[in-house]
C-alpha cells in the first residue's frame, strides 16, 4: 500500500514538469531574474579552455542524421539547469562547431526578455469568468496564496490572469529557488555561443505561437493543472534531478517514463503541446536534410521521446538517427 501510494505521488508530480521540457523555457525567461554575468561568461567559454567533465557518459541526449549532402544534429534540451551541468559534453560542443546553422524552438535570447514578458501577460489575459479568483475554489486559492508568499510574491499579482499563468510561474519559480535557471539552459548556452561566433540562428516557432497554445486549454484543464502543481511543488527537487540525470546519461527510455506519465491522463494536452508541434517541426526539418549545410537543432527533450516524437517522424520519412 505504501509503495502504491508513493508511486501515485510520483506520477502526479510528473504532471507539471513536462511543461518545463516543452514550454518552461519561455515562461522561465519571462519571469526569471536578470541574467547573471557569470552564467553568460560560462556559456560563451571556449570548450577547449573548460575543464573536462569528471565522467563522460557513453550516450548523450544527442542524435545525428547523416545524408549524402550533410549532417543534421538533434539535441534534446533541458531548459532549466545549473552550473553542475557545465561544461557540456564535448559531443554537444562538437555538433555545434560542425553546424553552419543553429535551430531553436523560439527566439528567447538576451534582449528579448521584455518582449517575451509582454506577450506572456497578453496571452494570460482571461475571458470573463476565467480569472484566477473566478476559477479556483477557496482551498486551492488559499494554498496558492501561501505558496507564492513563500516565494516572496503577492497572490494579487496573479489574480487577474488565467490559471495556467500561475501554474507555469510557480513551476518556474520553484525550480529557480532550487538553483535551476533558464540562463543555464541548453538553449541559452548555444544561443550565446552562436551570437559570439556569428552563426545563423533559425526558429521553429514564434514566442507568440507558443503562448497561444495555452489558449487551446479548457478552463477546467487549467484549473486541474494548477491544483496539481500546487499539490506537488514540494516533490519537484527529487523529480527534476531525475530528469537531469536521464538527460545527462542520454537515457531516452527513462526520460519518456518520467515525463510522459504526466500526459497519460491528458491526451488533448499531449496533442496540443507535443504531437501537433512535433509533426510541424518534422515537416520544417525535412528540407534541411537535403541542404548542403549542417544543422544543430535544439528542442526540449520531451520532443524526442514517446509517440510521434521528432526522431521517429523523421525515421518514417527514411531518415534514421544515430545516438551520439
Amino acid at each position: 500500500m505504501v509503495k502504491r501510494a508513493g508511486r501515485r505521488a510520483w506520477n502526479r508530480c510528473q504532471q507539471p514538469l513536462p511543461w518545463l521540457l516543452g514550454m518552461g523555457m519561455i515562461a522561465g525567461l519571462a519571469i526569471a531574474p536578470a541574467p547573471n554575468p557569470v552564467v553568460i561568461i560560462a556559456a560563451d567559454r571556449d570548450p577547449a579552455e573548460a575543464a573536462a567533465p569528471t565522467a563522460a557518459p557513453e550516450d548523450h541526449f544527442l542524435w545525428q542524421i547523416e545524408t549524402a549532402n550533410n549532417t543534421v544534429y538533434l539535441l534534446g534540451s533541458v531548459h532549466f539547469l545549473n552550473a553542475d551541468s557545465y561544461p557540456l559534453p564535448e559531443a554537444m560542443q562538437a555538433a555545434f562547431r560542425d553546424a553552419e546553422t543553429l535551430v531553436l524552438e523560439a527566439d528567447v535570447g538576451p534582449g528579448t526578455e521584455a518582449e517575451v514578458a509582454a506577450l506572456l501577460l497578453t496571452a494570460a489575459q482571461p475571458e470573463v469568468g476565467e480569472s484566477l479568483t473566478a476559477v479556483l475554489n477557496a482551498e486551492t486559492y488559499g494554498l496558492a496564496a501561501q505558496k507564492v508568499k513563500e516565494l516572496g510574491l503577492p497572490i494579487q499579482m496573479f489574480e487577474q490572469f488565467e490559471p495556467w499563468f500561475l501554474a507555469i510561474s510557480l513551476t518556474s519559480l520553484e525550480l529557480i529557488s532550487l538553483g535551476f535557471t533558464p540562463e543555464y539552459g541548453v538553449d541559452q548556452h548555444f544561443y550565446e555561443q552562436a551570437q559570439v561566433n556569428d552563426k545563423p540562428i533559425l526558429f521553429l516557432e514564434t514566442v507568440e505561437q507558443q503562448f497561444n497554445l495555452f489558449e487551446q486549454l479548457s478552463i477546467e484543464e487549467q484549473s486541474l493543472f494548477t491544483e496539481q502543481t500546487l499539490a506537488e511543488l514540494d516533490l519537484f527537487e527529487e523529480s527534476f534531478n531525475d530528469i537531469v540525470t536521464a538527460w545527462e546519461t542520454g537515457d531516452r527510455d527513462r526520460m519518456a517514463e518520467i515525463l510522459l506519465t504526466g500526459f497519460a491522463d491528458y491526451p488533448e494536452m499531449q496533442a496540443i503541446f507535443l504531437r501537433d508541434r512535433n509533426r510541424d517541426w518534422a515537416t520544417q526539418i525535412l528540407p534541411w536534410l537535403e541542404s548542403d549545410d549542417d544543422y544543430l537543432i535544439v528542442v526540449g527533450a520531451l520532443h524526442l521521446v514517446g509517440p510521434d516524437n521528432v526522431l521517429d517522424l523523421l525515421a518514417e520519412e527514411g531518415y534514421e538517427a544515430e545516438q551520439l
